[in-house]
């Protein structure tokens, strides 16, 4: 594993020198795209819809981070990649449903944690990793969200550590983005029910005293 590891760095570095400036220009567009679909994931009400556009910006991660030579954050984005596609067919597939996909998840990210960690920094992309795989096994939008915020919070930790510019105002972005998510429908609209309750309930009363 360290070979392989040590091999891909080896390329990274030829790529590199090779591609001078533009090797930086390509890096950062993939991260100005999962920029783009990440702002947008979160003001989306449908579950589907937020998981469609997660896809994208992980795929988009994997490469960044690939090319950066950053390969537990990578890996961790690609298995929010293949997770996302099985569970965008949750609901719709029987198999989809299983319980063993968590665990097969879970699996995976302790794996990268034993074999891709080299430094100490990497533990924040990992518990990203865990916070992410716990937080798109639940159907409901609103454990969703929350989950996303820490999952995110632990995102902008790597990006700082790892001094990952664009990456960090992503990160940014997506955790301001999810936190006013939060506010609107979980929050707001919880008060707001609230509200209309009381209103009814008031209104009833007063029926009541009239008749």
């Amino acid at each position: 594993m360290a070979n392989l590891l040590f091999s891909g760095l080896e390329l990274i570095n030829v790529l590199s020198n090779a591609l001078g400036v533009w090797y930086l220009v390509i890096i950062n567009t993939f991260g100005v795209g999962a920029i783009i679909c990440k702002i947008l994931e979160y003001q989306v009400k449908s579950r589907n819809s937020m998981f469609m556009l997660t896809t994208i910006a992980n795929v988009c991660w994997v490469l960044y981070f690939v090319l950066y030579g950053n390969f537990a954050s990578s890996l961790t984005c690609l298995i929010n990649v293949i997770k996302m596609l099985i569970f965008m067919q949750r609901g719709k597939r029987k198999w989809a449903e299983s319980t063993w996909w968590l665990i097969l998840f879970l699996v995976l990210q302790i794996l990268v944690t034993i074999f891709i960690v080299s430094t100490w920094v990497d533990v924040f992309c990992i518990i990203a990793g865990f916070l992410g795989v716990f937080a798109y096994f639940f159907k409901d939008a609103k454990v969703y969200r929350l989950l996303s915020f820490f999952h995110m919070a632990f995102w902008v930790a790597n990006s700082i550590a790892n001094a990952y510019l664009i990456a960090l105002l992503s990160d940014a972005f997506s955790t301001v983005s999810c936190g006013i998510a939060i506010f609107r429908y979980d929050i707001l609209a919880k008060k707001s029910s609230a509200r209309e309750d009381e209103e009814q309930s008031s209104s009833s009363n007063v029926d009541k005293k009239i008749k």
